[in-house]
């Protein structure tokens, strides 16, 4: 493969496609990825402290994104590092899931809710 042709595939495959615009958007959802982690860690420990108990709704929000995030990736990037912390993710997205279930059953009492 030439040079030239090399530079054709690479301007057919990247057609429509602004650089500068790929990059903020990935800077962003880093961004966003990293926030709701913090935001969901200062709810916890907010709760923790005036309430000794910690709520898992936020918790199953934040894993069930980084659950689909990661299968995402895998299924575009086929590396299966991306599918290990996708399955891992899952795992405890369904354990925080059925762990709220079970509260909401009241098959579990929810530590602090007596206080």
């Amino acid at each position: 493969m030439t040079k030239e042709e090399i530079l054709e595939k690479s301007r057919s495959d990247n057609a429509g496609k602004d650089i500068e615009d790929l990059e903020v958007q990935k800077t962003a959802a880093t961004l966003a990825y990293f926030s709701s982690f913090g935001l969901c860690l200062l709810v916890s420990v907010l709760n923790w402290i005036f309430a000794r108990h910690i709520k898992v709704e936020c918790w199953i929000v934040f894993f069930g994104m980084a659950c689909v995030t990661f299968f995402v990736k895998f299924s575009k990037l086929k590396k299966l590092h991306e599918l290990f912390v996708a399955l891992g993710y899952l795992l405890i997205f369904a354990g925080l899931l059925v762990f709220f279930i079970l509260q909401l059953s009241g098959k579990i009492a929810c530590a602090g809710a007596a206080a």
